[in-house]
């Protein structure tokens, strides 16, 4: 058990203090133990603090918070901010993938996926930013994807949250940088995970109508590879690091080969085709 002269001297040595939303995540989990091994102080939010399989330390704070819930938001900066007096760096982790077909996804499952991945952000950066802005010197880093920069089909609602948050960080770029604010868009392609099927909620509604085309998109090898939560953690890392302008940090050869080709077939929608031709086995 630490003395309290031994607490004060740690707090003091403490490089800089972190915020990570959707800490209970395998990707959550990685930014947690990397950025606690580079002794930083960090704010981790979850939805249960319950969670036995958190990553446990001295420099780690849990706080349980509701992304859907702008009361829950408030009360867990308003909280941090009056034990801090500064933070680095927000990380905006928290997120899933709802899959299925649009029409087979319930106007709840709609909502939540913007709430969380894309309002949640919005809210998390707002109920911030007066205290980043007299700090100056500090971080935004959302958690972005190569779905927030080309299409795959049964994923319309992700994309469209993706996208949002791609949009919004770029003008927000703009906007915070004679504040000294880094806005970062970290986009991994595909990720490996162990709990993939908590990361992700399938459409509620069943309509048979699209069964052959969901078939075709279930035994499609989208990705040639897979980046590890460790290594993403480590590009998270060195983006909050990263004194710069750079906004986007690209991860995963997936991510390079279908932004590629996007953009060499985007102005005669050709990128569009490649897609068909890989539901249809021909790539």
């Amino acid at each position: 058990m630490a003395t309290l002269e031994e607490k004060k001297f740690m707090a003091n040595n403490l490089k800089q203090v972190v915020i990570i939303t959707g800490a209970n995540s395998m990707i959550g989990k990685a930014l947690v133990l990397k950025f606690a091994n580079e002794n930083w102080k960090i704010h981790a939010t979850v939805r249960s603090k319950s969670n036995k399989d958190l990553i446990q330390g001295q420099n780690i704070v849990y706080h349980e918070m509701d992304l859907e819930n702008q009361k829950s938001i408030h009360k867990t900066v308003d909280a941090i901010l009056k034990s801090e007096s500064k933070i680095d760096a927000l990380i905006n982790n928290a997120g899933f993938v709802l899959s299925g077909p649009f029409e087979c996804s319930s106007d709840e499952q709609i909502r939540r996926q913007m709430e969380v991945n894309f309002f949640g952000t919005v809210f998390m950066i707002k109920a911030l930013l007066p205290k980043l802005k007299t700090q100056k010197n500090s971080s935004i880093i959302n958690m972005s994807s190569l779905c927030g920069l080309v299409t795959f089909p049964m994923l319309s609602m992700y994309h469209a949250s993706k996208w949002a948050l791609e949009g919004f960080s770029e003008s927000l770029m703009f906007e915070l940088e004679s504040f000294e604010i880094r806005v970062k868009l970290i986009e991994p392609g595909g990720v490996k995970e162990n709990d993939y099927a908590s990361n992700v909620e399938f459409a509620s509604i069943e309509k048979p109508e699209y069964k052959a085309l969901l078939d075709k998109v279930h035994k499609t090898n989208w990705f040639p590879s897979f980046s590890e939560p460790n290594y993403i953690a480590q590009e998270v890392y060195n983006a909050a690091l990263d004194k710069t302008s750079k906004l986007r940090y690209k991860i995963g050869s997936d991510c390079m080969l279908f932004l590629d080709e996007r953009n060499n077939g985007f102005k005669d929608e050709s990128y569009l085709k490649s897609i068909k031709k890989r539901i249809s086995g021909e790539i």
